[in-house]
């Protein structure tokens, strides 16, 4: 398992040089017992002592760190900033080449912002970090490494300028620039996890990933602005989709990745004006959807049926902000989720008398855990009286034999009508516990 830099430099600093391998074990120390007619016994003591604290009454400091192999140096290096990185050759000779072959980079924009008096205008902080950038490019070819994390500050006014360091790697896949080789096969990219924040990536992009990134496992786009409508990968393992815009290409965006098991995707609406649509994902064990409740979701509402289909197959779901404008107003049939055990819905729109719940309860057999987190009621609970008071809101058709905990957290008194909804079916949730927590927003 990974751990973090500090730990890993805390370990080694504190650690026996003969635990690390750098020093031969030296043999124990004689046991003298103390015994007033051996005084030699005693002188010798003495002087072991003394050798033993020489080292520690110098102030000499014993550089580990440097003695380590190279392998191990860059899995430190790697939880480090690219500038920091590359300053790490003015330690010592050790370190003098260390940044040229580390396999992972994270150029970070934000590394070149200072505060104070010595704070630098924006233009200024840019041209320094692309000077960097484009200096560390002529060394490192993403193709070439295991992971590569790209972030600026803002996409509109430099995501254009930051995404020519992918093209021209992608153009580019030698350490001699300026020398193009159009033909490149499949195993020319080793890289296996590409992250990019507020980038704006095109369409060379997105089939440069699906043919060209074979070993591409997780890819990450933070608010990046996307110039293609369908990203396709055979490869990828975990895909994140945050606050991405898809207005430069209107129509909808289709996600093709059968391998992946992790999927989050947080999305406003209206950044995607052709709408969302993803392909079935077989291998999907987590899935974390979080949608803009500010859009009226017509392309979104006539695809809610299949995109819910295509993470049929997701062991734990997390749905966010989903509102009734994404269930019709005529009942539809979903698809059965038969390995679903965990089901969180977090400030949904249940107003609409429970449907969105409705459809997961009678469609989740394996169900065991479920989380409702300041979702939207029915208004008029307390409102009813007489018959319509009597009648009763109920699950039928309830296939959750397994579900053992409910957890309810809620800021509003109405939630009565949702542990009365789930009481009134006990039969049917023999094992359903119920807690509530009441929290302030």
């Amino acid at each position: 398992p990974w751990v973090s830099t500090p730990s890993v430099l805390r370990a080694i600093s504190e650690a026996p040089a003969t635990r690390l391998g750098l020093v031969q074990r030296r043999p124990a120390a004689p046991t003298l017992q103390w015994n007033c007619s051996e005084s030699r016994a005693l002188q010798v003591s003495m002087d072991l002592d003394t050798t033993r604290k020489r080292p520690r009454e110098s102030g000499v400091a014993v550089d580990r760190l440097s003695a380590l192999p190279d392998c191990l140096l860059h899995v430190i290096m790697s939880f480090m900033k690219a500038r920091q990185v590359v300053q790490t050759c003015m330690l010592s000779k050790r370190w003098e080449h260390l940044w040229r072959t580390v396999p992972c980079l994270d150029v970070d924009h934000r590394e070149f912002q200072s505060t104070g008096e010595a704070a630098q205008g924006d233009n200024e902080v840019w041209q320094n970090f692309e000077d960097f950038a484009d200096n560390l490019m002529l060394h490192h070819q993403i193709a070439h490494l295991d992971t590569f994390q790209l972030h600026v500050n803002n996409v509109y006014r430099w995501g254009q300028h930051a995404s020519r360091w992918i093209r021209r790697s992608i153009k580019y896949n030698t350490k001699v620039p300026g020398i193009p080789r159009p033909g490149l096969s499949c195993s020319s990219w080793s890289l296996k996890r590409l992250h990019l924040s507020n980038i704006c990536v095109d369409d060379l992009f997105a089939k440069h990933i699906s043919s060209m990134c074979c070993s591409l496992e997780d890819l990450n786009l933070k608010g990046c602005r996307f110039a293609f409508n369908e990203i396709t990968s055979h490869s990828l393992k975990s895909l994140v989709i945050d606050s991405c815009d898809s207005k430069l290409c209107p129509s909808k965006l289709v996600v093709t990745a059968p391998a992946i098991a992790s999927l989050c995707l947080i999305v406003k609406l209206w950044f995607f004006p052709g709408g969302l649509i993803v392909n079935e994902m077989p291998f999907l064990s987590k899935a974390s959807i979080l949608v803009s409740a500010t859009y009226d979701g017509k392309n979104f509402q006539h695809n809610q049926s299949k995109f819910l289909g295509s993470l049929c197959n997701v062991t734990t779901l997390e749905l966010s902000g989903f509102q009734t404008m994404i269930i019709p107003e005529e009942p539809v049939e979903l698809p059965e989720f038969k390995n679903l055990k965990i089901l969180s819905l977090d400030k949904c729109d249940l107003s609409d008398n429970f449907q969105l719940l409705k459809h997961f309860l009678q469609n989740s057999p394996n169900l065991e855990k479920l989380t409702l987190r300041l979702c939207e009621l029915p208004k008029d609970s307390k409102k009813r009286k007489g018959k319509a008071k009597a009648k009763k809101t109920r699950l039928v058709d309830i296939r959750c034999e397994n579900l053992k905990l409910t957890e309810i957290i809620y800021d509003a008194d109405d939630v009565l009508q949702l542990v009365g909804l789930l009481l009134n079916d006990s039969a049917n949730l023999p094992k359903n516990n119920i807690k509530l927590s009441k929290v302030d927003r």
